[in-house]
């Protein structure tokens, strides 16, 4: 059987945290900087008592890191008015961070170069675990620790003031027994220790996806199928729990279970646009041979048609749909579509609209060479 790759975001968060040189609730060391490359300088204590500090490690070589960079440019202007500063740390030369970064002339947060690994080392002790994101509160204190792109929730909470300190490093804590554990192959302990988690709190979308994967570890195929869908039922629009699910039915070799599994899902959420264009977007996959056609065009068919979407919904939306036409053939309906993005685009976002008026060159050319 292949690798199994069940909950990579929840088993690499729990590799991640066994090797901090920070937990959460400690204070943050200062960060030793080496060079500013973009939107610097500057320094924890100047910002403590009124700001909020994300201080991301990363990589340029880092594949995952550059997923993070739209996010984090949207998240800087989403909260720009709460006192929110983000500064992403590369352990590289100068010189390498500098000529990648030139090419990305919108990003609106700090990026910088560490100094001789001072930082990295103070928060991380130079393990090579990428990327990562420690959210600092106003008070200079470590407040979260985790996978960027799962930093929306406790963000939010931080900032409005709902986050518990203490609840969260008592979860660290957990984590790290939890990783020990599946290190040494002792599921049913591991296992154990999920399930008092999940009486806690059985809302906990990586706990549930820890106890399927401890199931499926200790051959128990069926059972993690049942509990992921009962799971899918309590949490009906859940990407990792649809993607827990569509993994175990794969693994079991279920195909035709898989295809009506992921129809059936994207049905339930029509009234779900935005969701759905992330499903589908995740279908279409990035390598050759790996997109879900059907499912994806579903997803992105049922987004596209909802009336209450806004301009750059529908845009956003319209530039899905018009790639999967254009994978499946029809080049006609694709430069339909991405006509509809060029004149939203126009008249609301002038850079995306440049982009888009390409894509829409190149599937006139290609409708061309079709007919």
């Amino acid at each position: 059987m292949k690798k199994i790759k069940i909950l990579f975001f929840t088993l690499s968060m729990i590799n991640t945290f066994a090797c901090f040189a920070l937990k959460v609730g400690d204070q943050a060391p200062e960060l030793q900087i080496g060079a500013w490359i973009k939107n610097g300088p500057d320094t924890l204590a100047a910002g403590k008592g009124k700001n909020i500090y994300i201080v991301e490690f990363w990589a340029t070589t880092c594949k995952p890191c550059l997923k993070v960079m739209p996010y984090f440019h949207k998240l800087q202007i989403q909260y720009k008015d709460q006192s929110l500063k983000i500064i992403s740390i590369s352990t590289e030369e100068a010189v390498v961070v500098r000529d990648f970064i030139a090419k990305y002339k919108e990003i609106n947060y700090k990026i910088a170069v560490d100094d001789k690994q001072k930082t990295y080392n103070a928060y991380m002790q130079g393990q090579e675990k990428i990327p990562v994101a420690f959210i600092i509160n106003k008070a200079g204190t470590v407040a979260w620790i985790g996978h960027p792109l799962d930093i929306y929730i406790p963000l939010k909470r931080i900032i409005t003031g709902k986050f518990d300190i203490k609840k969260g490093a008592q979860r660290q804590k957990i984590y790290r027994q939890i990783q020990i554990l599946l290190t040494q192959k002792k599921y049913a302990a591991a296992l154990k220790i999920v399930e008092t988690e999940l009486k806690n709190a059985p809302g906990n979308v990586p706990f549930i996806a820890l106890k399927a994967f401890i199931l499926f570890k200790l051959d128990k195929k069926n059972e993690a199928l049942k509990f992921t869908g009962d799971m899918l039922q309590k949490h009906p629009a859940n990407l990792e729990l649809f993607n827990l699910k569509a993994y175990i039915l794969g693994q079991m070799r279920k195909f035709r279970e898989l295809d009506a599994f992921r129809l059936a899902f994207i049905n339930n959420c029509q009234d779900k646009p935005v969701f759905l264009n992330q499903l589908a977007r995740q279908l279409l996959g990035t390598k050759f041979g790996e997109a879900k056609l059907k499912p994806a065009r579903r997803a992105a068919e049922l987004a596209y048609s909802n009336r209450k979407l806004d301009k750059l919904q529908r845009a956003s939306i319209g530039e899905t749909l018009a790639r999967i036409y254009y994978m499946t053939g029809r080049i006609g309906q694709a430069v339909k579509i991405q006509k509809i993005v060029c004149r939203i685009l126009k008249d609301n976002k002038k850079p995306r609209y440049i982009y888009a008026l390409r894509i829409l060159q190149y599937y006139q050319r290609a409708y061309k060479l079709s007919i």
